[in-house]
């Protein structure tokens, strides 16, 4: 997201931490952007009057942003992260929130009266101007080759956005012409139908890679595994359609553009194998909380994800144990 802003000759400020601010200080940004094996793109960003590297928030003077990008790890947002963001958080500034699970915002503005509206992170909430909010989620395939250095191994869908109320479409509608000058935005016939569809892919496709522990190469050859992909997004798929939602990508074609990055390890597993913080319980919550209040079962779904778990809890308390 840096590089695309730069890029179109936007001012970025980057918030870092640990050997990342440490690095990209010394020597810059470094990005590759890949189709697969094939390398496209290479480039190292240096700091200059455009291009701020810093590790506080309150290393910026001015508070007045057009927009705001949250992009931490589940288990870092919360109270005290929006707290340091929420003074350049104007009446007008755009903010775009992580979307790994289905955001706190998923009833607001919806088109059906029995269900819009309904706060059920309101912790998290509190610190958004609702009007303000920008949609969007992320098709890409990256990993982190060492700190500061970050290779795109592929774009698949780029990052679909759009607005959640009126104020903000022309904002959205600029966004995405920033990210189609250096990757791609499609237009999305519904934002929130895009962004479930892919919380529920992250949630499935981690799931089961984390469980047999297959890149996308081996996920691609094994039909047990693709079975119990396309089940969980099946069960997931009827929150859609009890809120009218339409479902704008079926199952057979998400999970043949996810297994088109061939060289891909899913990023729970990734972390499973590095031994780092897994997003997989926040993200099946969000979908536990919005099926309750909808009636609605996920039980292989929620199966898998309990058997999942268990392996993690099980590494963990042999690593214990060994120390």
């Amino acid at each position: 997201i840096g590089y695309c802003m730069y890029s179109t000759g936007h001012t970025v400020k980057l918030i870092c931490r640990g050997q990342h601010y440490q690095q990209m200080k010394k020597t810059g940004m470094h990005i590759k952007i890949c189709d697969n094996e094939v390398v496209q793109h290479e480039q190292t960003i240096k700091e200059d009057a455009r291009f701020k590297i810093l590790n506080d928030v309150n290393q910026i003077k001015n508070p007045q942003m057009d927009t705001v990008f949250i992009t931490v790890k589940m288990g870092d947002y919360n109270e005290q992260t929006l707290k340091s963001l929420h003074p350049f958080m104007g009446q007008d500034t755009a903010v775009i929130p992580p979307c790994t699970k289905l955001p706190f915002w998923w009833f607001y503005n919806l088109d059906n009266e029995k269900y819009n509206n309904i706060d059920f992170e309101p912790q998290i909430s509190k610190y958004f101007i609702r009007e303000n909010i920008i949609c969007m989620t992320q098709w890409l395939s990256s990993v982190i080759d060492r700190p500061g250095s970050v290779c795109m191994k592929h774009v698949q869908r780029g990052y679909p956005l759009g607005a959640l109320f009126p104020k903000m479409y022309d904002h959205a509608e600029k966004l995405r012409k920033i990210f189609n000058k250096t990757c791609m935005s499609p237009v999305t016939a519904d934002i929130r139908s895009e962004i479930f569809i892919k919380s529920i892919n992250s949630f499935s496709f981690n799931t089961v890679a984390i469980d047999t522990e297959f890149n996308n190469l081996q996920l691609s050859h094994d039909k047990s595994s693709q079975d119990c992909i396309r089940k969980m997004m099946l069960e997931g798929d009827q929150i859609l359609r009890a809120l009218n939602i339409p479902i704008i990508q079926n199952v057979e074609d998400r999970i043949t553009q996810t297994l088109s990055s061939t060289k891909h390890t899913m990023s729970m597993l990734h972390a499973y194998r590095c031994g780092n913080q897994i997003e997989l319980s926040p993200l099946w919550e969000s979908f536990d909380k919005i099926s309750k209040i909808l009636n609605i079962e996920m039980e292989f779904s929620l199966f898998m994800y309990e058997k999942v778990m268990s392996k993690i809890c099980e590494r963990e308390s042999s690593t214990v144990l060994s120390l």
